[in-house]
């Protein structure tokens, strides 16, 4: 049986310091260990381990991030 492998840094729910996110990790509210309910406390937000989660390389909770058109291809409109 083949498992696909993921990788954390193209999953939509995954952060990045430093210009998503303060921490890497995880951000997906399941994966959470504490989720600020107002949008202006989004700075004490603590991600969960992306690491552990997906340890194995299955994390069943992976959603691909999206592709955004290049710059020319959104000013054309193809």
């Amino acid at each position: 049986m083949s498992v696909n492998k993921v990788e954390c840094k193209n999953c939509k729910h995954f952060r990045a310091a430093p210009y998503e996110a303060r921490i890497d990790g995880c951000y997906l509210q399941g994966n959470m260990p504490g989720k600020q309910s107002a949008s202006y406390l989004d700075e004490q937000q603590i991600p969960g381990n992306h690491r552990k989660i997906n340890l194995r390389g299955d994390c069943k909770d992976h959603t691909a991030r999206v592709i955004r058109p290049s710059f020319w291809q959104r000013l054309l409109g193809a």
